[in-house]
């Protein structure tokens, strides 16, 4: 398990001024967004001057940083592969937008916008994790909690299946500084897409949590070659109705809940985790929606990155769409959306069975999951920050 510094600690260390290696940096008075680039913006705001910042990253490894503040000044931006740890300057401005070029880019940078006098910086850092072959693999950290305060970058990732990952990606894995992955799958889907590769002495927590026979009726559906029986099993609602039965068995079923318990239970004990199942989008979007409630962020900013995988996925689920149709497995691919894609209706439906069975999300997390107080503050405690 790595040893977290305390934030007073950081601070100690941003304010011994080091100069990093060779970065090309420019500086705007105004906020820009990176065209082209990592769409998720992660921001995380601050009870100081900075009161937000986002970073996005393009394909060339070009980091555009912005950020709000209570007024205007000069900022100092600092990049680290270390959440923890900031001592590379690779930029002053009296503005709010700074970009930033020439970092390694098979490394995953942070970045500290920290204004000048003793104030608390504010981090942030790209939300995807820029793997080739898991595209909706993502830091859960820089979310605002309805208190003020942020989860913390760099200790919970969500990811979809790490089975096909590339050499380059499993090492870019190995910078996070994982102490755990949970595995979501059942056997029968890593035998199909593979053993998750983890960075050496990365152990793996096989958590199965079923699909309802998901993975049975779709290729029963595609299998057939029937546009026919592919409408009865998929078409006018089928497919969606399937979901939100899923997401009803990760409420009511003890066995499910014992495995996001699990999870749950790690963080809480300062572990590093990054989990998945095959998407990243079901069982671990639950996951992650359980995760963000716990710690307090609210429901919309919840809804957003659960709704996130759609984007991250669409490129792959676009591409299956039309092997299936070329292929002459399917007229109508489209039947497919329900089970490549999120809807709000399936968390929705998870949400109103807590309510349903628990009465409220506190009830559900000390029932249900068997999260005690003293374990749900631990689990606050681990994971926000200023």
């Amino acid at each position: 398990m790595r040893i977290r510094t305390t934030r007073l600690a950081t601070l100690a260390v941003t304010a011994a001024l080091t100069l990093g290696g060779s970065v090309a940096v420019s500086a705007s008075p105004a906020s820009a967004a990176a065209a082209g680039g990592d769409a998720n913006v992660s921001a995380r705001g601050g009870l100081g001057i900075v009161t937000s910042a986002s970073a996005v990253a393009d394909s060339a490894g070009t980091y555009t940083i912005t950020w709000t503040d209570r007024w205007p000044g000069p900022m100092r931006v600092y990049a680290s592969t270390d959440v923890d740890h900031f001592t590379k300057l690779v930029g002053t401005t009296d503005g709010d937008t700074l970009t930033v070029s020439g970092l390694d880019p098979a490394k995953r940078w942070y970045f500290n916008v920290t204004p000048a006098g003793p104030f608390v910086g504010v981090v942030t850092a790209p939300r995807s994790l820029g793997l080739q072959s898991a595209p909706n693999a993502r830091d859960l950290g820089g979310y605002r909690t309805e208190w003020g305060l942020a989860v913390k970058y760099g200790q919970v990732f969500r990811t979809d299946a790490l089975g096909k990952l590339t050499d380059a990606d499993v090492a870019r894995l190995g910078g996070l500084g994982l102490d755990e992955a949970a595995d979501f799958r059942t056997d029968t889907e890593i035998a199909a897409n593979g053993v998750d590769k983890v960075p050496a002495g990365t152990p793996i927590k096989n958590l199965t949590i079923a699909d309802g026979n998901l993975t049975a009726i779709t290729n029963a559906a595609v299998g057939s070659r029937d546009p026919i029986k592919q409408q009865e099993l998929l078409g006018d609602g089928k497919a969606a109705a399937a979901l939100e039965n899923i997401y009803r068995g990760f409420v009511d079923d003890p066995a499910q809940r014992a495995q996001f318990t699990t999870v749950l239970r790690d963080l809480a004990d300062g572990k590093s985790v990054i989990y998945n199942c095959t998407a990243g989008k079901d069982r671990t979007g639950w996951m992650s929606a359980i995760i963000l409630k716990a710690l307090g962020v609210d429901d919309a900013t919840v809804y957003g990155d659960y709704l996130a995988s759609n984007d991250n996925l669409r490129t792959r689920n676009e591409a299956t769409k039309a092997g299936l149709k070329a292929a002459g497995l399917m007229q109508n691919p489209s039947l497919m959306d329900p089970l490549l894609y999120v809807q709000k209706s399936y968390l929705d439906t998870a949400f109103a069975e807590v309510r349903t069975k628990y009465g409220s999300f506190d009830d559900y997390l000390r029932t249900g999951l068997n999260i005690d107080p003293l374990t749900e503050l631990r689990l606050r405690a681990r994971l926000l920050t200023f």
